[in-house]
């Protein structure tokens, strides 16, 4: 079959003229196998030289997020307990594929603990489509119910055209949940039997997860156009942890006077953003007038994004 060795071509060809900024179209992506295993090795696609930037390299999407941006609204700051360290600062963020699954990896500054991260991911399989029959609303979840299964609790929403068809997040190293648009929960790993067959989550110390998504479950992503919005937080029971006015032990500081888990200052540090002055506004556009939990007053995502090309054929080579 000679289809392979074509858009492996093809793609290289790409990789010499892949744009450098979010909201660009990068691909086509002709991908490779993962083994989700807590080892990164691999992934072996070389990352941009310079931050906010991204590239295809030897079939993976790799977007290198600027360091030290991790400062949500412009005025956020960490809690003061030192197990969080700078755990949402975002540092990579890397796509690749084969012919049963879509594979993420997630990069962040080394937290203090294990548990400290929280993570992100809401997909619009629609692409340039304008995706809106999905979620704008990043899986907000019921907070009469506050329970790890029914959402994120991260006071976010995507414009229009970014509606999300899928959500994953991921809490501390290993434990991560999927929704799809209509936030119906479609698969979990918590390291318990119940588990999705084939939703994987592994960490590599800390700092890099690994996840692997059946694409009977996200769908196949040959020839489409997805666009990914990144988030970084901190984990709280499995949710993004909320920010205060006034940064204390456990939670950070730069939000809003309320300390309700459902206020409307959205409780992330860090964005796949084309620069951080993007990043700042877009954090810092919910109405802090707006009663706690009214979603009309969260803060819009409209330029974070990354829209990646995915190849008619997925090139299938294992690296290992």
């Amino acid at each position: 079959m000679k289809e392979p060795v074509f858009y492996l071509a093809l793609a290289s060809f790409f990789l010499l003229c892949s744009p450098a900024d979010a909201g660009d179209t990068y691909g086509p992506l002709s991908g490779h196998s993962i083994r989700v295993d807590g080892s990164v090795a691999d992934w072996v696609g070389i990352a941009p030289t310079k931050p906010d930037a991204g590239v295809i390299s030897k079939g993976e999407f790799i977007w290198k997020d600027a360091s030290g941006d991790d400062t949500g609204n412009g005025k956020y700051t960490y809690p003061k307990t030192p197990a969080f360290a700078r755990a949402a600062d975002l540092e990579e963020f890397r796509v690749t594929w084969d012919s049963r699954n879509v594979y993420f990896l997630v990069k962040t500054a080394m937290p203090g603990d294990w548990w400290s991260p929280y993570r992100v991911i809401a997909i619009d399989t629609d692409g340039a489509g304008g995706g809106r029959r999905g979620m704008r609303v990043i899986q907000q979840g019921d907070m009469s119910i506050l329970n790890a299964d029914t959402g994120t609790f991260g006071e976010l929403r995507v414009s229009e055209a970014l509606a999300a068809d899928y959500v994953i997040s991921v809490a501390g190293t290993y434990k991560g949940r999927m929704w799809d648009g209509k936030g119906n929960l479609v698969a979990k790993a918590v390291g318990e039997k119940a588990d999705t067959p084939g939703f994987k989550i592994k960490d590599s110390n800390m700092c890099a997860i690994e996840i692997q998504v059946p694409q009977s479950i996200i769908g196949n992503p040959a020839g489409k156009i997805w666009r990914f919005v990144v988030a970084c937080g901190l984990e709280d029971k499995e949710h993004a942890r909320e920010i205060y006015k006034t940064a204390e032990d456990w939670h950070g500081g730069g939000g809003e006077a309320t300390t309700a888990e459902d206020g409307v200052d959205p409780d992330y540090y860090d964005l796949a953003s084309p620069d951080q002055n993007t990043q700042e506004t877009e954090l810092s556009s919910y109405n802090p007038n707006a009663p706690a939990g009214d979603i009309t007053g969260f803060a819009e995502i409209k330029k974070s994004y990354l829209q990646i090309k995915f190849a008619p054929y997925p090139y299938v080579k294992s690296s290992r």
